[in-house]
């Protein structure tokens, strides 16, 4: 298999790369933002080719800025972990710019201003859907709590988008659904692309998973009979007193915290673990030995 981009994350550093470029061009002032701004005519016939690239960076409206932060803070980095090598990042920017390209085909004749990040966070919120619905849960279930966050979040940009529309009389919901589509279509193109690879990796995790803790689970059941055969009987007591922990020289290494991590593991991948996290399996497995 090949090895994994780790993601230290591509996500949350491009998160706030848009976000500090979002502030700069709202201080620089309108004509700079329709100047990066797609505008179909522009790139036909005054052959502006940026404008291919540049309008997801331009100013954010509030909820559009929320639903960007929530789906490459919180969801962004999982999403990486389903991809080959450095295929995510390559593949935002071949979807910035086919989602340019299949707005100034559709509207080659028009003059309008096209900016925004919806398309974007639909797109890799479609690839995060997709992969843990059809992959991942096969496994393990989808949290509940992340389904609620979306569900709130996506409720949140509707309304408004909805209300800054009516309120303004502006486009602005036209454009934020047409690109939220674009980003739901070629989101689900590229699940079924990569869909081959990202079930390889999600398996290969499980069965780390599965063998990790079937050998933490034949350490933990051995230590626990050598103690039994050389310790006296208050030894005894005391070992049982810690139920299903581990109890070595001064630290109990419980079976709760090492469930937890290994969750971590086959959602995440071991490369999401913490130093502490990973002290902890190291120890665990040397004391155990």
């Amino acid at each position: 298999m090949d090895k994994v981009y780790n993601t230290a994350s591509f996500s949350r550093i491009f998160l706030v790369f848009v976000l500090a470029l979002h502030i700069v061009f709202y201080f620089l002032g309108q004509d700079l933002i329709n100047f990066l701004a797609l505008n179909p005519r522009d790139v036909i016939f005054n052959i502006q080719v940026w404008r291919l690239f540049t309008y997801p960076f331009l100013p954010l409206s509030i909820a559009e800025a929320f639903l960007f932060f929530f789906v490459f803070w919180y969801l962004g980095p999982k999403v990486e972990n389903s991809f080959r090598n450095y295929f995510y990042p390559i593949s935002i920017f071949l979807f910035i710019f086919l989602q340019g390209f299949l707005t100034v085909a559709l509207f080659g004749k028009e003059n309008f201003y096209l900016y925004g990040t919806e398309g974007l966070s639909f797109y890799v919120l479609t690839l995060y859907y997709l992969i843990y619905f059809r992959i991942v849960s096969q496994f393990e279930p989808l949290p509940l709590r992340t389904m609620v966050q979306t569900a709130i979040v996506v409720f949140f940009w509707i309304m408004a988008a909805t209300l800054d529309s009516f309120i303004y009389e502006r486009n602005t919901l036209i454009n934020s659904f047409s690109f939220a589509i674009v980003g739901i279509f070629i989101g689900a193109l590229s699940y079924l692309q990569n869909r081959s690879f990202a079930n390889e990796l999600i398996q290969q995790r499980y069965r780390d998973f599965v063998n990790f803790r079937k050998r933490l689970e034949e350490l933990e059941s051995q230590e626990q009979q050598d103690i039994a055969e050389i310790q006296p009987e208050e030894t005894k007591n005391e070992i049982k007193s810690t139920e299903q922990g581990v109890l070595v020289d001064e630290f109990i290494y419980d079976e709760e915290n090492l469930n937890k991590i290994l969750d971590k593991i086959i959602e995440k991948g071991k490369e999401s673990l913490t130093p502490e996290e990973i002290k902890f399996l190291e120890n665990y497995s040397k004391k155990v030995k």
